[in-house]
């Protein structure tokens, strides 16, 4: 505890890492602890993901850390280690006042823009400014900085920002994802050759086609000898949607690392090829759920008996034949957002539906429910959201309801959304390092997504959500989200199903690499920052 500065904040909670001495070195870069770190400075990455994105402005696009080459271009107040804790980043240290209600950053001292601009505070003020102008935003970034009441400049390093709330959970959302800085300087060509802050630079972007970054040779962070990161010269980024012509192009030489592969092809991959490349097991880099539309139809919340029926549509969900048929065995069954392989899962969880489909079938004849039509959605861009849509559909049609399954692409499933044309969606959300990134945007019933996709709305939920909020204790959180979570397993709008794991391969003359927990692959001391390519 410390107090802050002179403006007067009272006493606060200071977090203080100067550069990122503690997460680089020997064993950031995956060699073994005292051996001499050499690392080659060079080379081209070619690194092949699932999907692309939509456009160039990071401000008006969300730039996914986990499969959109672009987020190496990108850097914010903060930033994200190995284990998906918060670090600094363009913030060397932090305040936060004893209300919750403002929190104070000191930028490092000589951090430029692509251009060459210094990132000092005025510019950290306009890029938020900008994030919370509807007119040059995506709704999921400015939902980021939404509780923001107010930003000061206090010096050309120092930045003050209050809150209209107390909160105990908004460092989060001053990390590069979603919240990144560009020059703001360069705001006229945001849209075709944005300028940002992070370990690489933009070159060229063709949609569906391919990205090109090269290092950004005054980037602020230092590898384990002292010098620059990153090591590669250039990043090439090339989205191919389906995981067999991914996995192919890495075998044959096209590329050489690969964001995902099929979950069928990981046994086999790692035992005939494990010679060759790399493989990096990430546990959960996602939730897979089924929304139920409670805004209309058979399962909305005015029916007195649609909870039990969603409870039917809940009974009637074999989790271990979603694990073992989408999954292969990979990754973890849940009934909470967080696996057991997550910092936050909660053991605690009551009010779970079990596999039953003989209870789910007597509830639909105490209600006289049998054939009641349904539509199980999901969008086409992920193949586990429909194979998993595939089998609910089957299950719910054993059980006795008549039951469609259709797959859309994502314009139109938002429109379905929009017209409460839907009755079950298969559907997944990215994981959340910071808990309330979830339970406020997926949960919370004033989240514009809660009320564009299922319509949930409990008001005990949303009494703890805020309760969690504005508290710092994890264990008493923790004890929060688990009665949440609690509460959402018995009302059955939503029905968590597993956690999406993820394998990246690379080849084996690609050295220094680890991907965050949560597969992110830009990370603090690690990723493709000290990644590098052996002689």
């Amino acid at each position: 505890m410390s107090k802050t500065d002179d403006a007067g904040c009272g006493v606060g909670r200071r977090a203080v890492l100067q550069g990122l001495g503690a997460v680089t070195g020997a064993a950031a870069l995956g060699l073994p602890q005292g051996a001499a770190a050499a690392p080659k400075r060079g080379g081209t990455l070619r690194f092949a993901t699932r999907v692309d994105g939509r456009g160039l402005d990071p401000h008006r696009n969300i730039v996914y850390y986990v499969s959109n080459p672009m987020a190496a271009t990108t850097q914010g107040l903060l930033d994200l280690n190995q284990k998906m804790e918060i670090v600094p980043g363009v913030a060397e240290s932090w305040d936060i006042s004893k209300d919750l209600m403002t929190y104070t950053y000191r930028l490092r001292q000589g951090v430029e823009y692509h251009n060459g601009r210094t990132v000092d505070a005025d510019s950290v003020k306009w890029n938020y400014e900008r994030i919370l102008d509807p007119k040059s935003s995506h709704a999921f970034t400015r939902s980021s900085l939404k509780e923001i009441d107010n930003i000061k400049v206090l010096d050309k390093r120092t930045v003050r920002i209050t809150l209209k709330a107390p909160s105990a959970v908004f460092l989060a959302n001053t990390v590069y994802y979603p919240c990144n800085l560009i020059a703001p300087d360069s705001v006229d060509q945001a849209d075709t050759h944005p300028i940002g802050c992070g370990p690489f630079k933009f070159v060229s972007w063709k949609r569906y086609a391919k990205t090109e970054l090269v290092r950004f040779e005054n980037y602020f962070e230092t590898g384990a000898d002292g010098k620059p990161l990153p090591y590669l010269d250039a990043i090439e980024g090339y989205p191919k949607k389906e995981d067999k012509v991914r996995l192919t192009a890495l075998r044959t030489g096209e590329v050489d690392l690969i964001e995902n592969m099929a979950y069928s092809d990981v046994g086999p991959f790692k035992k005939q090829y494990s010679k060759d490349f790399n493989t990096w097991d990430i546990s959960q880099v996602g939730t897979a759920m089924i929304f139920l539309n409670v805004k209309s139809g058979p399962f909305a919340l005015s029916h007195p008996d649609s909870k039990l029926l969603r409870q039917a549509v809940a009974h009637a969900i074999d989790r271990e034949a979603i694990h073992q048929a989408v999954f292969n065995g990979l990754g973890y069954k849940i009934t909470g957002f967080y696996s057991e392989a997550s910092p936050w899962h909660m053991p605690g969880i009551k009010n779970v539906k079990e596999y039953d489909p003989e209870k789910s079938k007597a509830i639909l004849r105490k209600l006289n429910a049998k054939g009641t039509e349904i539509e199980v959605v999901a969008r086409d861009t992920y193949e586990y959201m429909h194979q998993s849509g595939e089998l609910v559909h089957a299950m719910l049609s054993e059980v006795g309801f008549k039951a469609q399954n259709n797959i859309y692409d994502n314009p139109v499933l938002r429109k379905k959304y929009k017209k409460n044309d839907f009755s079950a969606d298969s559907t997944a959300f990215s994981y959340r390092f910071e808990p309330d990134g979830w339970y406020s945007r997926g949960l919370l019933s004033s989240a514009p997504e809660t009320q564009l996709r299922t319509g949930y709305k409990n008001e005990k939920v949303d009494k703890l959500i805020a309760e969690a909020r504005k508290t710092l204790n994890k264990n008493k959180r923790l004890e929060i989200y688990t009665e949440v979570e609690s509460l959402v397993n018995d009302d059955c709008a939503i029905i968590y199903t597993h956690a999406v794991p993820l394998t990246t391969a690379g080849t084996k003359r690609l050295k220094g690499y680890q991907p965050a927990f949560a597969g992110p692959f830009s990370i603090a001391g690690s990723g493709i920052r000290t990644a590098y390519f052996e002689s």
